[in-house]
């Protein structure tokens, strides 16, 4: 057991780091590339922190352990809007932007439909998961069509453009190494305790990839950006529903088991439904309703 939660330990902060550095590292690149501020809080943040997913559900797929893979994916897009979100409007209440809403917000309900869809007849094909990256392609010609004209870029970078590369060759490298300790450390405890593994995906491997997000919500949050808060966590649940998903189901058909097709989808989807339409409500996440979402978050998995 000492092993194994070395592991686990070891993996997750290789993971918390991973994406913590892509993120600076890629955010660098944009801005010395002279890219619009708000490419990077849509594409940049979005898909930066969701490398460590991406990184753990083709390992977990490669390893035989397709439930960690699907857990990963559901439990971290469930993380995200009734845990990150929340924890972060905590912190400090997000004004949120109409049309980010309306564009991200729109992309993010449909990529959890799509999920589903896929998910429904018990098996994530090969044709199924073409689909869903061509989904994600689609989403992210809509959403450079989408950018303003007179966005700004930042004259002053903050770091090199040497220093941003070596940032995202050291993340590239520590991610997958993360990864493969992560899922062995879970897989490990899952055998040893008699908890299944469609439960550690969901809660522990979920949570452990969802802290890069954490982290930079939380501090775009205290920088007052609540559209870069926004535009990551609905950015990242659509990555996560099509990539993520799509390039574990490309590397190996992916066999998706009653649980989650039966209980932990549908929670996704009432999840982002409501998330939704407190983001909707007023056009303010407070802290009112943020608690409300931290609260189902909790009650969801105690109830299991």
């Amino acid at each position: 057991m000492g092993l194994e939660i070395l592991f686990l330990g070891i993996g997750g902060a290789l993971l918390f780091y991973g994406g913590d550095w892509l993120v600076d590292g890629i955010e660098g690149l944009a801005t010395s590339c002279r890219l619009p501020s708000v490419l990077v809080a849509f594409v940049v943040m979005g898909f930066g922190t969701s490398a460590p997913e991406l990184f753990v559900a083709v390992q977990a797929t490669l390893a035989g352990a397709p439930d960690i893979a699907m857990g990963n994916v559901v439990g971290s897009n469930i993380a995200n809007l009734l845990l990150v979100l929340a924890v972060t409007a905590l912190v400090m209440p997000l004004a949120i932007d109409r049309n980010v809403l309306r564009i991200d917000g729109g992309a993010m309900l449909l990529s959890a439909l799509a999920l589903c869809a896929v998910a429904w007849d018990g098996m994530v094909s090969r044709s199924d998961a073409l689909m869903l990256i061509l989904g994600m392609l689609s989403y992210l010609g809509s959403r450079y069509w989408t950018l303003p004209e007179s966005a700004a870029v930042d004259d002053n970078p903050a770091q090199g453009h040497s220093v941003s590369i070596f940032r995202c060759v050291t993340a590239l490298v520590t991610l997958p190494v993360g990864a493969y300790l992560f899922i062995d450390g879970a897989v490990g405890i899952a055998k040893l305790v008699g908890v299944s593994e469609t439960i550690i995906g969901l809660t522990v491997v979920a949570l452990g990839t969802s802290l890069p997000e954490m982290a930079s919500c939380v501090a775009a949050a205290l920088r007052r950006n609540s559209d870069m808060v926004l535009g990551g966590v609905l950015g990242s649940n659509v990555f996560n529903g099509t990539i993520v998903l799509g390039s574990a189901a490309l590397t190996v058909p992916l066999p998706v088991s009653p649980d989650f097709t039966g209980f932990w989808i549908p929670v996704m989807l009432v999840g982002s439904v409501i998330t939704l339409i407190f983001l909707r409500s007023g056009f303010v996440l407070s802290r009112r309703e943020a608690s409300i979402m931290l609260i189902g978050y909790f009650a969801v998995f105690l109830s299991i």
